[in-house]
């Protein structure tokens, strides 16, 4: 096993996060209130500006993290989105296929949890917002428009780690957290490169002023058009659209498209979709899109091992996305959450609960970030696996009208929603307790250690 170095670390621990994404910040905030560290976040970004990028959903699993880190980050989380309430299965022409209740995705242990943990669809920038809004009142620092572009060295007798930043300066840390997304230089600084592989599926998205018809996210599907789509609410007059082509791979057209490109190409798409008879409901928000952007589906390995001495990776820098599931940002919370329990327990102030005088210790610090390793690798494995399987029926539903394989799919798909009110494959993803998981996995590691009273009081 690796152990720490000897030499005792600083009383304030140096820590940087790299990347001010979802992951970053929340992380952040998190090492801020639950383990009283003073991190500084280093964001390639200028800074944050509305009414850009694309929109995302937020569920139980995630949003248990947030309101256990800081629950007016989740109130201003949920004001800024809309409810689902609804998930609906449809054809291109309008036909529903089976719609459940949302709150069948989760099993709610009181009616507080229901209010607080019910999925919504929320614009990035908003969420963006409300966590460097939340950042900024904690006190935690944002290095806007400044990237960690490698490792520069790593001194063996402290565990001091040297990074080069994009204008060229050097900064120490005691502890660095790798939260630099998909193309992560940390992850490329410290492990072999696992280049992504295309899908074979390009997505084209973007917002529209258009309220939903039919509340709810809705999955339709074209055997004609040979191709499906997702659209869901994040505003009562508001709507994301995604849509899902099999396409040969084409990198140089992944882009956010420029307010002209998006407007005739949303109405290039719109016209053929209408000729293929698709309803009113999935072609209108085409012809007011706003925000439009084009991206290729990649995927890669996951690898084993997520941190080298004092340096950890969160989100996409650590494991790969998972598109069509709704999950992607959701792992990347839960990696905050469980990592910080973690290491609450194992590493603040011998596991007396951190907070204001706590004193981070380094001794059990290759422990901490094995046992999230533990938690963290089976968990995102799974959920890209039935990512995978979810994306494979939706292609397989808009495949070959005479195929009866369809037809017992969509069979399939009713019975689900019939007995279970959602497909099962979905409340694995929201249903998941990162603290229940975290607490019973701390209490087998700790159970063979003498001194195990004294962190089980921070459980």
């Amino acid at each position: 096993m690796t152990t720490e170095p000897s030499t005792p670390a600083p009383a304030t621990p140096r820590v940087i996060v790299a990347g001010g994404g979802i992951a970053g910040l929340l992380l952040a905030l998190a090492l801020k209130k639950k383990l009283a560290l003073d991190p500084v976040v280093y964001e390639q970004a200028p800074g944050f500006a509305p009414n850009i990028g694309g929109a995302i959903g937020l569920y139980a699993n995630g949003l248990r993290v947030v309101r256990d880190i800081h629950p007016p980050l989740l109130a201003a989380i949920r004001a800024a989105g809309l409810p689902y309430l609804y998930r609906r299965w449809m054809r291109h022409d309008g036909t529903e296929v089976a719609v459940g209740e949302e709150r069948h995705l989760s099993s709610w242990a009181t009616l507080e949890d229901e209010r607080d943990l019910a999925s919504i669809g929320i614009r990035r920038w908003k969420l963006q917002q409300a966590l460097a809004d939340a950042c900024a009142d904690a006190g935690v620092a944002v290095r806007f428009g400044l990237r960690v572009v490698g490792v520069a060295g790593r001194d063996a007798a402290t565990g001091v780690v040297a990074l080069e930043l994009s204008d060229g300066s050097r900064v120490e840390a005691d502890l660095v957290f790798g939260c630099d997304g998909a193309r992560s230089v940390l992850r490329g600084s410290l492990f072999p490169a696992t280049e992504p592989e295309y899908t074979g599926v390009t997505c084209l998205m973007g917002a529209a002023d258009v309220p939903r018809s039919l509340r709810g996210i809705c999955f339709p599907s074209s055997s004609t058009s040979k191709f499906h789509a997702c659209y869901y609410p994040t505003g009562p007059e508001e709507q994301i659209f995604q849509i899902y082509f099999p396409t040969p791979e084409k990198p140089e057209t992944w882009k956010a498209l420029s307010e002209e490109e998006g407007r005739l190409e949303c109405e290039d798409l719109a016209a053929k979709m209408a000729a293929d008879g698709w309803d009113k409901q999935f072609t209108e928000p085409l012809l007011k899109a706003s925000s439009v952007l084009r991206t290729g589906l990649r995927a890669r390995k996951p690898i084993p091992v997520w941190h080298s001495g004092r340096i950890v990776l969160l989100g996409d820098a650590a494991h790969p996305p998972v598109p069509y599931i709704g999950q992607g940002a959701m792992m990347a919370i839960e990696d905050v959450g469980i990592l910080v329990t973690i290491l609450k327990c194992l590493c603040s102030d011998s596991g007396s609960g951190g907070g204001v005088g706590a004193v981070f210790s380094f001794a059990h610090l290759e422990t901490a970030f094995r046992l999230y390793e533990r938690l963290r690798l089976p968990r995102t494995t799974r959920m890209l696996e039935s990512s995978m399987s979810l994306g494979q029926m939706q292609l397989l539903r808009a495949s070959d009208p005479s195929s009866a394989e369809v037809e017992a799919k969509e069979q399939s798909i009713k019975a689900d929603v019939a007995k279970y009110g959602t497909l099962p494959i979905m409340k694995s993803g929201a249903s998941y307790n990162y603290l229940e998981e975290t607490r019973k996995a701390l209490l087998e590691h700790l159970s063979s250690r003498v001194d195990e009273g004294v962190y089980k009081s921070s459980l």
